[in-house]
């Protein structure tokens, strides 16, 4: 399943418990990765903000990440305007994978600010962008202008503006009437309808057994409607939405931290197997190469012998050898 607007709310929902916990770490182990350490009532919580393409999430993790001895700059820029405060609250606007996380504290001069760090989870457009109280763009870790194929400038300076879509807000819809309106069948309600993944829509239609629309827009509902009491249900290659309501706390982030570390590592292990099996295979190129060559040389040598036998008899007999030239 992937990374959709409802596993997005669900860890917003849970993050808010949260609230009021001290920022008192930051760091980027890489280039596509921001950690926000929390301590709230004598316990550590890592919080991970990555926007890979292939692996974007945000989710609490358990998982030791490095920490490089040069920050990077955006890193820095972190540091300084919200290393110490405090989180006030973590929310998304209906089911867009965009997560607001807001911090509260004290400037220099005692003055009581409010800074935002927006995670935008939309595959390779991903972006972690810090904005001001005014909704005025501090910095991003990935910087984007208007010119390059897009419709905002995420520059520092520039005022921060929401990801503009096409499609509808399931929360705007009222009746299984109003829905019928949109959608004609199962493939319409991802293609209509933002924050809901096909696999979503695929999974649900297993678990009912069938795919009439009236009960997967009331399974859809009663899904969105019970965000707080989602759970997910891990595969080998894959994850699933469900709902339950014996819930341990923060087990959609940590089963979600579960799953995209395994797979992460598990490309890790396939990428330095493909570099070493490569390596070898270049050396053994090189070495069959010298070796072709070697037997060229020894096959121009093999009668080496023969031909020294006619050097020596021809030098021991040069005065018997006539100068066809003298006549």
């Amino acid at each position: 399943m992937a990374f959709d607007g409802i596993v997005c709310k669900a860890v917003a929902s849970e993050l808010n418990s949260l609230s009021g916990a001290r920022l008192d770490k930051i760091f980027q182990p890489s280039k596509n990765t921001i950690v926000l350490g929390l301590y709230l009532n004598g316990n550590n919580y890592a919080l991970n903000c990555c926007i890979d393409s292939g692996y974007y999430r945000l989710n609490l993790t358990t998982n030791s990440k490095p920490n490089p001895k040069v920050a990077p700059n955006f890193c820095m820029v972190l540091r300084k305007h919200i290393l110490g405060l405090r989180l006030k609250n973590v929310y998304t606007i209906d089911l867009e994978r965009v997560v607001f996380i807001e911090f509260e504290g004290l400037n220099d001069i005692d003055e009581i600010i409010n800074i935002k760090l927006v995670v935008e989870l939309m595959g390779k457009h991903s972006n972690i962008i810090l904005v001001d109280d005014n909704n005025i763009i501090i910095d991003s870790l990935r910087h984007i202008k208007e010119i390059d194929n897009t419709y905002r400038n995420i520059l520092p300076h520039f005022k921060y503006s929401f990801p503009s879509t096409d499609k509808l807000s399931l929360y705007d819809i009222n009746t299984f009437n109003d829905f019928k309106k949109h959608v004609n069948n199962k493939d319409d309600i991802y293609k209509v309808f933002n924050g809901i993944s096909k696999s979503f829509v695929e999974n649900s239609i297993n678990i009912l057994g069938n795919d009439n629309l009236e009960n997967l827009y009331n399974y859809i509902c009663n899904i969105i409607n019970n965000i707080d009491k989602i759970k997910l249900e891990l595969s080998d290659k894959d994850y699933f939405v469900k709902l339950t309501e014996n819930k341990e706390p923060f087990s959609v982030n940590f089963d979600l931290d579960n799953f995209y570390t395994e797979k992460e590592n598990l490309n890790s292990f396939k990428i330095y197997r493909d570099s070493i099996l490569k390596f070898i295979l270049a050396t053994l190129k090189k070495y069959n190469k010298r070796l072709l060559n070697i037997d060229s040389k020894l096959k121009q040598c093999e009668n080496m012998d023969i031909y020294k036998l006619y050097g020596e008899l021809i030098t021991a007999n040069l005065y018997r050898i006539q100068d066809t030239n003298a006549n």
